[in-house]
């Protein structure tokens, strides 16, 4: 189950769950292309519409009901990215419940209702730098990373709960490719990324299943 995974980044860890021999279930909250033409008759590929504010926890109950094999996987990859800072607590609110409050309650109930099985969660390499621009993005999720660690050690040794923090992997939305190509002067490795770098961290997770309560930065090694 991948919430947000009807295109960019959420798109391509669809398509690593596939490669791995998983059934896939794509979230979208407005439309679900371009992953629709994408998987066009792949009966390994479920989309449910779903606005994960209102009413999280049945989310998961409703995911259940689909014509799919059991849940194994909960990756929480759908986020909002806007400029803001705290002094609107209102866009702070509302940041913060979809960046850091959905993928809690996502993770409680899918925590529940499977005995064995793993979560991601997506957040960010460029968080731990001071943003005024992007504050309230960044401190949720801050706060999604601690939570990584948090319900790790609480639903061990049945559920295990890692993150994924990407770096520069795609320009944002509207972004120009020149500005997005001029942030490789800041990574030590001279370059920006690819989602096939998030692929990889996201297969070594899977796969891995003596991890748990991790934060993999897929960054170049911008945080050093």
């Amino acid at each position: 189950m991948i919430t947000g995974a009807s295109d960019r980044i959420g798109l391509e860890l669809a398509k690593e769950c596939l490669d791995l021999g998983y059934h896939a279930v794509i979230h979208y909250r407005t439309s679900p292309e371009p992953a629709a033409s994408s998987f066009n008759g792949d009966g390994r590929v479920a989309f449910i519409q779903a606005d994960l504010t209102e009413s999280p926890e049945k989310f998961i109950t409703d995911v259940q009901k689909l014509r799919v094999p059991p849940l194994a996987g909960l990756i929480n990859n759908a986020s909002v990215f806007e400029t803001g800072d705290m002094s609107a607590p209102d866009h702070f609110d509302r940041v913060l419940t979809v960046n850091t409050l959905v993928p809690l309650k996502l993770s409680a109930a899918f925590a529940k209702s499977v005995k064995n099985g793993w979560i991601i969660n997506i957040t960010d390499a460029y968080i731990h730098n001071k943003s005024k621009k992007y504050q309230n993005y960044r401190v949720s999720k801050l706060f999604l990373e601690e939570i990584t660690r948090q319900q790790a050690y609480l639903y061990a040794p049945a559920i295990r709960v890692n993150a994924i923090a990407p770096g520069a992997i795609l320009p944002a939305a509207g972004e120009a490719r020149e500005s997005f190509d001029s942030l490789k002067k800041n990574i030590p490795m001279n370059r920006t990324g690819d989602p096939a770098h998030i692929r990889q961290a996201l297969r070594f997770l899977i796969e891995n299943d003596y991890m748990t309560g991790n934060v993999i930065q897929v960054d170049g090694g911008f945080g050093l």
